[in-house]
């Protein structure tokens, strides 16, 4: 998948697979979700049986540099839209387009499947993150707050 709109020339745009489980796990840990390769592997497997769903690798010379994953979500109230559930690019790689490849796959998978919006969700405090959805043509249409419950 060399060549995605909006992809530097040495950037390839490939499905996950369970070979990228400890470069992934190393992703989220820089986004603030620590896992370890295992666990990876496990969620690889999962979200690879779901048609709705799809993981992403942004990869360069061979090293996996930047990850998304995509899931169509739906909800009785609005209906059905595609969402990046989680986009990180390695904190040495960033600024270079790896994100807006991407984020440019993420929009071609949407349409592909005849959506015609595409959501992301952000914490509050990456701005610099906000900054880059913006510049990425996204709009921010909501704000809220997460509750969560032990069980």
């Amino acid at each position: 998948m060399n060549g995605q709109p909006g992809s530097p020339a040495h950037v390839t745009i490939r499905p996950a697979t369970e070979t990228d489980a400890a470069a992934l796990a190393d992703l989220c840990g820089q986004l603030g979700y620590p896992t370890d390769q295992a666990t990876m592997v496990a969620r690889l497997s999962e979200a690879s049986d779901d048609r709705h769903r799809a993981v992403i690798v942004a990869e360069v010379q061979g090293r996996a540099v930047g990850c998304l994953e995509l899931a169509v979500q739906s909800a009785f109230e609005n209906g059905t839209w595609p969402e990046i559930r989680g986009l990180v690019v390695d904190a040495n790689c960033r600024s270079g387009g790896i994100g807006a490849a991407l984020v440019a796959f993420a929009k071609e998978w949407s349409k592909e499947r005849g959506f015609k919006r595409l959501r992301v969700r952000t914490n509050e405090i990456r701005t610099r993150t906000h900054a880059f959805y913006e510049r990425e043509g996204f709009t921010k249409t909501k704000s809220q707050r997460v509750y969560d419950v032990d069980l």
